[in-house]
């Protein structure tokens, strides 16, 4: 079986979500000074990528500069948006009714 190399290098370069989530979390405060609240930022590797009006643009320009590879595209806000699901937090994923 041919070996990927590539993949493997590709795979150690990149960092996981989580990552990419607290690099954006420190770079946060500075965007907002910068007064980019409700635009989309695409953070790739730690750095910041770029600033989009919206979520397909920031796509857009991640697949073109990155490929079909994991980046983090996230609106940015003061503060993070939680999503509640019942189904979660009262345990019945696995419930049998």
């Amino acid at each position: 079986m041919p070996r990927c190399d590539w993949l493997t290098k590709m795979s150690k370069a990149s960092q996981s979500p989580t990552e990419e989530y607290q690099a954006y979390l420190r770079m946060k405060p500075e965007l907002l000074k910068r007064g980019l609240e409700g635009k989309f930022v695409l953070v790739k590797d730690g750095k910041l990528a770029g600033t989009f009006d919206n979520d397909v643009a920031a796509y857009a320009e991640g697949l073109r500069l990155f490929g079909n590879v994991p980046f983090l595209i996230i609106r940015v806000s003061k503060e993070e948006a939680t999503t509640f699901i019942p189904a979660l937090v009262l345990g019945l994923v696995n419930a049998r009714v």
